[in-house]
């Protein structure tokens, strides 16, 4: 299973919002060794307001009904909240609504401290607006907490109500099982607004910081890469003045040091290979010389040294050839070929003898550079001819692929193994395992195939085939 790919800024945004989420949970631990887990602390803001309006409403309710009618009251409030109310008396014993087992510190809780002849005040008529006037009595004392086993949430308020059968006022209990109690106790959505609202603020905050990160980095991993291929007039914008900033004053500094360096190594190559011709033509002369003098004893020894000067001047002629391949495009003007006319001709020149099937449309016309174009495709041919013309036909295949040529030449024979195809094209290299020195070629072959299709604005890859073979795939773009 592959791993999940995320982008750098997504990555640094949810490190952001886990380093918030920490800093909430320290804030959390904090406030709850402040208040020893006590929860009263949650009945002074919104949600003591609301526990204060639902002791109003039940009390200005039950003071119109008959006693006998308060547990139905009860049970209706209950269930608009999910929450069981039940009344106390100022002694802690239940009165009415449905039973519930009281833990000991609710029980302290929810003996009223007033004492039992302070009779409640009468109620103030309301403002005309419907809201109690800023001279109502304070607020009647109120209790939160958490106990029981299992736990539930405990919430009470003293009301200014009393029985007919005792003048002592009563306490409304508040049960749940959660800590929200149907939001009575605690409303999570606006929180949850907070907190989306802080993170997309954060977000917004910083996601062009790090998007400029990212971006730049974008642009050093696209220019490292092109310079890796070779690219070395690739360049970094120097618009920053930080770390990055000097990062890529590095790369420029690297690919331009890089440039020189290979440049100077081609012409040097060039050179040598340049100065080796001479020597070699004078070295065949003279072995054409000695043969014709030889004795029938040493004619074996002088042919086997033929064959070694020959050897060298394909190399040499090859390696002049890989230098030569890079200036293609200043030496040549691109024409209209057609591809099925060229890739006949190549056959004949570089593959008489082997077993080819070629499909390409004799119509098919490509813009490109004629020599580059024909060199690349003989190295091609000529590499699948000396390799695998034992193992079956070599299969020749073009069409137009998205606004490109695409042209396919694939064997049947040993191919290469999986690790040597990133460096087929490598000037020198010669996968041993498959292809060994006996029989023949330098290691430049699919060298100058690459020069010659970058020359012509292509790119060439390589395959393996199944269930055995090579195929190497090479694409034109159009005109």
């Amino acid at each position: 299973m592959s791993r999940l790919r995320l982008p750098l800024y997504v990555k640094i945004l949810l490190w952001f919002g886990v380093n918030l989420l920490l800093l909430a949970l320290l804030v959390f631990g904090f406030l709850s060794m402040q208040f020893r887990m006590s929860l009263d602390w949650m009945l002074s803001g919104e949600a003591g307001e609301r526990v204060a309006a639902i002791g109003d409403s039940i009390t200005d309710e039950l003071s119109q009904l008959p006693e006998q009618e308060w547990p139905a009251a009860l049970l209706r409030h209950g269930a608009a909240y999910d929450v069981t109310f039940a009344l106390f008396s100022s002694s802690g014993a239940q009165i009415m609504g449905a039973h519930v087992q009281v833990p000991a510190e609710v029980l302290r809780k929810l003996i009223d401290k007033r004492g039992p002849n302070d009779r409640p005040q009468p109620r103030r008529p309301l403002h005309p607006t419907g809201k109690k006037r800023p001279s109502d009595a304070p607020p009647k004392p109120r209790f939160m907490l958490r106990a029981g086993d299992p736990a539930h949430y405990w919430a009470g308020i003293h009301l200014d109500l009393t029985q007919q059968t005792d003048n002592r006022p009563l306490t409304l209990l508040m049960v749940s099982k959660t800590i929200t109690g149907g939001g009575l106790f605690f409303d999570l959505w606006p929180w949850l607004g907070l907190a989306a609202a802080a993170l997309l603020l954060s977000a917004l905050v910083w996601m062009p910081f790090v998007r400029g990160i990212t971006s730049f980095i974008g642009q050093l991993n696209h220019a490292a890469g092109r310079i890796a291929h070779g690219n070395f007039g690739e360049r970094v914008s120097r618009s920053r003045n930080d770390e990055l900033g000097e990062l890529s004053s590095s790369v420029n500094t690297m690919a331009a040091q890089l440039g020189e360096y290979v440049a100077e190594q081609r012409r040097i190559t060039a050179d040598v290979a340049h100065e080796l011709c001479s020597p070699i033509a004078r070295m065949q002369m003279a072995l054409g010389v000695v043969e014709q003098r030889s004795t029938p004893e040493q004619s074996g020894y002088l042919k086997k040294l033929d064959a070694e000067l020959q050897h060298m001047a394909r190399l040499v002629e090859e390696v002049l050839a890989f230098s030569k391949a890079e200036t293609l495009p200043e030496r040549e003007t691109a024409e209209e070929i057609n591809l099925h006319d060229l890739i006949v001709a190549v056959i004949a020149r570089e593959a008489p003898e082997a077993d080819t099937q070629l499909d390409v449309p004799t119509d098919l016309q490509v813009h490109s550079l004629r020599d580059a174009l024909d060199r690349a495709i003989g190295n091609i041919l000529r590499n699948a001819a000396r390799y695998a013309a034992d193992s079956g036909p070599i299969l020749i295949h073009a069409k137009q692929q998205d606004g490109s040529t695409v042209i396919r030449i694939s064997d049947q024979g040993p191919g290469v193994p999986p690790e040597a195809l990133s460096r087929l094209f490598e000037p020198f290299y010669r996968p041993e395992a498959a292809r060994r020195r006996s029989t023949g070629g330098s290691g430049l072959g699919l060298a100058i195939t690459k020069r010659c299709i970058e020359a012509c604005r292509g790119t060439v890859s390589a395959k393996l085939c199944e269930p055995t073979g090579l195929e190497i795939a090479i694409s034109i773009p159009a005109a």
